[in-house]
């Protein structure tokens, strides 16, 4: 049952896939139905695979989408030694720098304004696999802070020894090369895939803006910043209020900005000046 009270019929394959879904009270067709409907049926089918990872077991989340994996990898950067970060992620803080200094701008669309909206993300592959924990790495995460988020799919308070955490030691087997997206703000799109070192999916994939590191200094608690509201975009997209340690406003993923900018079932998370009224994702 999705926030408005509509039953739905979801069946999710091992892999993910959705391979069959009904709802009687929404159009089957996508065209007959109203934005928010379009989007409370997103909504339902990404809690259908969240349900089935974390009730039955299966890698059914997609996985750069999956809380515990990008929790892991917010982890795992926020961990790291200012060379060794420099080293991963130098190139991506030197490309949205580009966009501020007297640096030429490189982006792979010959008719791409720099000055339009332009996303660079960065894939991370973590060691060991962050879905193999017991607790989820989400769950002992959360045993660090008081207070409840009124999320059914969290445990309350007191149910994970803090000192498990010290199991959460996670590290970055490697970092892809640097995916672009081009938004013309008309409609249009553009995507560049980078080079993708494992034969594997990522883990985690941080996704900026352009935005000028100087102003977010120090640019690694940017990224882990990123990371974490990153987590607090895929609890609202599943029609889910976040975890209360991820109700923070400022720029998650592309994905989750898009449905807030242009959705009146959410507020202005992405936006740091935004005054947030709910973190519930069901307004009417």
């Amino acid at each position: 049952m999705d926030n408005a009270g509509a039953s739905h019929g979801i069946h999710v394959a091992f892999d993910g896939e959705i391979t069959y879904h009904e709802c009687d009270e929404v159009a089957n067709n996508p065209a007959l139905r109203t934005r928010e409907e379009c989007e409370r049926v997103d909504q339902t089918r990404r809690y259908a695979q969240w349900y089935v990872y974390r009730e039955r077991g299966y890698d059914t989340v997609p996985s750069t989408e999956n809380p515990d994996r990008i929790l892991a990898a917010l982890l795992a950067v926020s961990n790291l030694s200012e060379y060794r970060f420099e080293e991963l992620f130098g190139d991506l803080e030197d490309r949205l720098a580009s966009h501020y200094d007297d640096s030429p701008v490189d982006l792979p669309f010959p008719d791409a304004d720099p000055d339009d909206a332009i996303i660079y993300q960065q894939d991370v592959y973590l060691q060991p696999d962050p879905t193999d924990f017991d607790p989820p790495v989400l769950d002992q995460f959360r045993g660090r802070f008081e207070g409840k988020s009124d999320s059914p799919v969290v445990p309350d308070e007191g149910e994970i020894v803090v000192e498990d955490l010290d199991a959460l030691d996670f590290g970055i087997e490697a970092v892809s090369g640097i995916h672009v997206i081009h938004n013309d703000g008309e409609g249009n799109e553009q995507r560049s895939q980078g080079e993708q070192p494992l034969d594997r999916e990522p883990d985690a994939r941080v996704e900026l803006m352009t935005t000028n590191p100087d102003e977010v200094a120090p640019f690694q608690h940017f990224v882990v910043s990123n990371l974490a509201c990153q987590i607090r975009d895929r609890f609202l997209l599943m029609g889910v209020k976040p975890p209360a340690a991820f109700q923070v406003p400022g720029w998650g993923s592309y994905e989750g900005f898009q449905c807030q900018k242009f959705c009146d079932l959410y507020e202005n998370y992405w936006d740091t000046t935004a005054t947030i009224t709910t973190w519930e994702p069901w307004n009417e």
